[in-house]
């Protein structure tokens, strides 16, 4: 639908730039590849995106989402204070503000982002995303019990997702709590049959640091989560 939008009207920006949002997300959660052709047309529809309406606060978010995707954190940190700047009450950004310091091993900045999304929208329809993206933080900052409650208050959000379970695991895992673990991979296994170390790894590909794939693999692997 986003495609045929761009054919139908070549200046709705909206197309470009939800579009290539919804592409990440594919490689994220579900069954798109992460190729580095199909990266590289998401930053090209939303620099046109950015071409037709450069004070869009959205457009620049969505950007950094891609570059998040593309390990360039660096520059989504760029477009996500470009994005609060035009509004500062952007909550979506300031938690991709909060990924991106993470991903790059800067925690405790991270989650004040974390916590200022949560603070500016409360209601918002992605907030079981700001606390599950502050729970992965969490982790790798290797403050599980921490992890574990932010785990949590994502889980207790109906439209949460799978990775929020993951997380839990990892913290249930790392803290010792075994047979809690255990009940929550099989929770996570109801919620995505296709879930394993292997594909873990796969859909992990937007970070770039070795210790944190490895810290979150083997909280997965104590935890029970099946190889293949």
């Amino acid at each position: 639908m986003l495609k045929q939008s761009q054919e139908l009207d070549p200046n709705f920006g909206e197309a470009y730039a939800w579009w290539a949002y919804a592409v990440v997300l594919g490689m994220v959660y579900w069954d798109t590849k992460p190729t580095q052709e199909l990266m590289d047309q998401a930053l090209a529809a939303c620099d046109k995106a950015l071409s037709l309406d450069s004070q869009n606060a959205s457009f620049h978010a969505l950007k950094a989402r891609v570059q998040v995707a593309r390990c360039e954190y660096n520059s989504a940190l760029t477009e996500n204070e470009m994005a609060i700047k035009l509004n500062p009450s952007f909550a979506a950004a300031h938690c991709g503000l909060g990924d991106s310091l993470a991903y790059e091993g800067n925690y405790n900045n991270a989650m004040v982002c974390f916590d200022r999304a949560i603070a500016l929208s409360p209601n918002d329809p992605q907030l079981w995303a700001f606390y599950s993206y502050a729970a992965q933080a969490l982790l790798f900052q290797k403050d599980f019990e921490k992890a574990l409650q932010y785990s949590e208050r994502a889980s207790a959000i109906p439209n949460y997702q799978y990775w929020t379970t993951a997380h839990m695991a990892v913290a249930l895992a790392y803290l010792g709590r075994e047979q809690e673990a255990q009940q929550t991979v099989k929770r996570l296994l109801q919620q995505n049959p296709n879930f394993s170390i292997t594909f873990a790894r796969e859909k992990l590909f937007y970070l770039k640091m070795p210790e944190q794939i490895e810290l979150y693999i083997n909280g997965l692997q104590i935890a029970g989560v099946p190889e293949q």
